[in-house]
Order: C-alpha cells, then sequence, then structure tokens
C-alpha cells in the first residue's frame, strides 16, 4: 500500500490502495486491460531537483521518486504498485507492468484521492465488507494466473496470494480502495451515462471470451461479471473527461518527479506515451 509521507517532517503515512486509478492512467479505458483511445494530454512540466549525495559506503534501501503536493511516492511504493498487477483480469504484459507506467498510476491515483478529501459535495460512500468480498470473489475467477492454481477453492486462492508476495488484507485493501475511486468517478463524471445489458453482452462475447480463450482461461458466466464489465464500458466513456482532469490537478498542482529513471509527468518513460500508464485504479 502506498505509503505517503509529508515532505516538510518526513513522517510515515500509509494510503490504502487500489484500479487504477482505472487500468487507467490509473485509468485509462478499461480496468480489464483495454487501452483509451482518448489523445494523450500533454506532459505537465516537472521541477528539477537534484538528488541528495549518498555517503560514501552507504547502502541505499529505499530512496523518493516523486513528490505530489507534499505527499512521497517512494520506490518501494512502485515496487508494490508492479506487484498488484497480478490481480488485473485479463493479466498485465510484462513488458508493460514497468517502473515508469506504475509511477504514473500512482500519481493520478494520488491527486484523485487528495480531491476526493477536498471535493465534499462529490463525497461517496465506502464499500462494505461484503461489497469488496464480492467483488474480489469475482476476481478469483477471471484472473489468468488464477487457473493453475484454482483460485475458486480457499486453498488455491491462498497459494495465489503467497506465490505473488500478497496477504488477503493487501488485496481487500487494494480493491477496496479501488472501488471507491471508481465511485468517485462515476459520480463526478458518470451522471447520466447508461450502460444497456446489450452493450455487456457485445462486449464479453467480442473482447472478454476472447481474451480468456487466448490466455486457455475458462470464461466465466456473463451473469458473474456483468458487474465489472459495465465498470469497464463507464470507464471507457468517461476516459477522456478524467484525463483531461487529471491534466488540469497536474497543471495547477505540484507534481515532480525527482528520479530521471521514471521519466516526466504524463509519460511513461519508454518513448510511447501510454495513457492507460499501463495499469489499473
Amino acid at each position: 500500500m502506498m505509503r505517503a509521507k509529508q515532505i516538510a517532517i518526513f513522517g510515515k503515512q500509509r494510503y490504502l490502495m487500489a484500479a487504477l486509478l482505472f487500468p487507467w492512467a490509473l485509468m485509462g479505458a478499461a480496468a480489464w486491460g483495454q487501452q483509451s483511445t482518448a489523445a494523450p494530454a500533454a506532459p505537465a512540466p516537472v521541477a528539477s531537483i537534484p538528488p541528495a549525495p549518498v555517503p560514501k559506503g552507504a547502502v541505499v534501501l529505499d530512496h523518493v521518486v516523486a513528490v505530489i503536493n507534499g505527499n512521497v511516492i517512494l520506490e518501494s511504493d512502485v515496487k508494490e504498485e508492479m506487484g498488484y498487477a497480478v490481480l488485473q483480469p485479463f493479466g498485465v504484459d510484462g513488458a508493460r507492468n514497468t517502473p515508469q507506467r506504475a509511477l504514473q498510476r500512482l500519481i493520478d491515483r494520488d491527486l484523485i484521492l487528495q480531491q476526493m478529501e477536498t471535493e465534499t459535495a462529490q463525497t461517496v460512500t465506502p464499500p462494505t465488507p461484503e461489497e469488496v468480498q464480492r467483488r474480489i470473489s469475482e476476481l478469483r475467477g477471471v484472473i489468468p494466473e488464477c487457473a493453475r492454481y484454482h483460485c475458486e477453492t480457499d486453498a488455491g486462492w491462498q497459494e495465489f496470494l503467497q506465490a505473488n508476495g500478497l496477504t488477503e488484507k493487501d488485496v481487500e485493501a487494494h480493491w477496496s480502495q479501488r472501488m471507491l475511486i471508481l465511485s468517485f468517478i462515476q459520480s463526478r463524471f458518470g451522471s447520466g451515462i447508461r450502460i444497456t445489458p446489450a452493450e455487456i453482452a457485445d462486449y464479453y462475447n467480442k473482447t472478454l471470451v476472447p481474451q480468456l480463450h487466448d490466455k486457455t482461461a475458462k470464461p466465466p458466466p456473463l451473469a458473474a461479471v456483468s458487474s465489472r464489465i459495465e465498470e469497464i464500458l463507464l470507464q471507457q466513456r468517461v476516459s477522456s473527461l478524467l484525463l483531461e482532469w487529471l491534466q488540469s490537478l497536474k497543471s495547477e498542482g505540484s507534481v515532480s518527479i525527482l528520479d530521471p529513471a521514471y521519466g516526466r509527468v504524463g509519460s511513461n518513460g519508454s518513448g510511447d506515451d501510454d495513457s492507460a500508464s499501463g495499469g489499473q485504479p
């Protein structure tokens, strides 16, 4: 889970982790690996801050890679975010699950969480533990890597989590925050958008089923994943509005990437700017 540190006092504070923000830029187009068709916004300028010198003989265990309006993102946070990619229903290509994309997801997510604290008019209700468990149960049936662990059983799910360095508590906190962020985005940008049953069925037959067949995974029943598909389609509809809003937050606030290895704000650092930042909320 992302540790946020106030730069003035360097005290430790942990955020609950999420859905990139969407698999989106956080949140690009689809939480299940879809890429947004919206043109990427121009990157915001980055403050040039030289790294502090490392004393001779010292071993660097962790370091600050970005500062978001006073909140710090550590390299360990980036590595942790990369680890959560295994929870994505279609999986994330290892070549695309890069530190640069993971950092962009963390930046976008942090900006959204900060706005959620200030936009009292857009208050959303956190999901109940029962709702989180229901979504995780659905997730266990569509994670490609779960097929060989038989995650439909509790023993198989525990084996999968252990193999990927995760705990049930980690996953619950991550998915709970993801659900909360999606609710906020839907409330802010999705007003008036209606996803029809026909659209859900079309996505299931033309996108979900073929992708799972490619991974030799058995497609879950439509009824079991319809709510997740509805989320994806809603995310596609609001993606361009969200990306425009995030860009304005970056321009109006203070977002600095301190480690040059992570590229610029708004860039995944690999030369092919990706509005989805390679991931999910």
